[in-house]
């Protein structure tokens, strides 16, 4: 038998009209009201009726990605798929932490949204950002950049892609580094702030208020961590770990590792797009990976796991 594991992407994913086909099932439909009420935030139609520039918005875009994967775990629970582990970049670690029973979804819901607008908050538009850094391994990221106090780097996604993220000044005195050091290319990305990094700090502050006014359980299977590679371990400490993840850089290559090397041999991304999906080629080669981002794909993944 397949040893699944649940993957949620992060914010960037997010797409006009995402959820408009997992709101046609009733027993979704009726959640994402109670979700929608819980947090005060109309849920329904970021994921059916908002414009991609709303959903650029940070505040929007994780309540979103939020309950889509909240609504695809439970289409995927009700049809027998049940993972043994599971893992989230960023924002998606929400999720994650809601398929293994660690929170309740209205609560996962008000607290990613407290979190995107303390995001929101923290930096202002147009003084910080993100870029991927093409052709330099982590290592001579890690080099390139030492000694800055403006610019890190921000998501270790695979062995040769690897995010950073600061001030604008400090981006351009980084990419300028970067360029010298031998990357083929760094790409500005289309975010609005510099997340993972010590800029995060006055949002980390404000969303450990949140996660501290919400019971966390222990996850019933294993989730990874961003800030670590490595599984959480009891609901106490969750919200230290997660108030950490906003600061510190996603380690996703050590996640997907950790996965890897307890048994998971098919992974399925959870949510919109299929940006984690595409990465696994580098990340776990020969292992099967697909993206279920509607209930018709669920038929796709039935062939998968035969």
């Amino acid at each position: 038998m397949p040893k699944l594991a649940f993957l949620y992407p992060g914010q960037g994913s997010q797409h006009a009209g995402m959820g408009a086909d997992l709101l046609q099932d009733d027993e979704v439909s009726a959640l994402c009201d109670k979700c929608s009420s819980s947090a005060d935030v109309d849920l329904r139609h970021l994921l059916a009726a908002a414009t991609d520039d709303e959903l650029r918005l940070t505040q929007n875009a994780q309540p979103a990605l939020a309950f889509m994967g909240v609504g695809l775990t439970l289409l995927l629970a009700r049809a027998g798929h049940k993972p043994e582990a599971a893992a989230g970049h960023s924002v998606g670690e929400y999720g994650a932490l809601a398929a293994a029973g660690a929170v309740e979804p209205q609560r996962v819901v008000k607290a990613v949204l407290e979190r995107g607008k303390a995001m929101a908050d923290a930096a202002p538009a147009g003084t910080s950002s993100m870029s991927a850094v093409l052709g330099l391994d982590a290592k001579a990221v890690e080099v390139a950049l030492a000694g800055m106090n403006d610019a890190w780097p921000a998501n270790y996604n695979t062995p040769t892609q690897i995010v950073i993220a600061g001030t604008t000044a400090g981006l351009e005195a980084a990419t300028a580094r970067l360029q010298a050091a031998g990357a083929k290319r760094v790409i500005p990305l289309n975010v609005s702030a510099a997340f993972h990094t010590p800029l995060m700090a006055p949002a980390a502050e404000r969303l450990r208020a949140a996660l501290d006014r919400i019971e966390w359980r222990a996850p019933r299977i294993t989730v990874m961590a961003n800030l670590t590679g490595r599984p959480h371990l009891d609901g106490d400490r969750i919200p230290h770990v997660m108030e950490m993840q906003l600061r510190s850089p996603v380690r996703w290559a050590a996640c997907v590792q950790g996965l890897v090397e307890m048994g998971c041999d098919t992974f399925v991304e959870v949510g919109p797009k299929r940006a984690l999906t595409g990465m696994m080629r580098e990340l776990a080669p020969g292992a099967k990976a697909l993206a279920v981002s509607t209930p018709a794909a669920l038929a796709d993944l039935a062939v998968l796991i035969q």
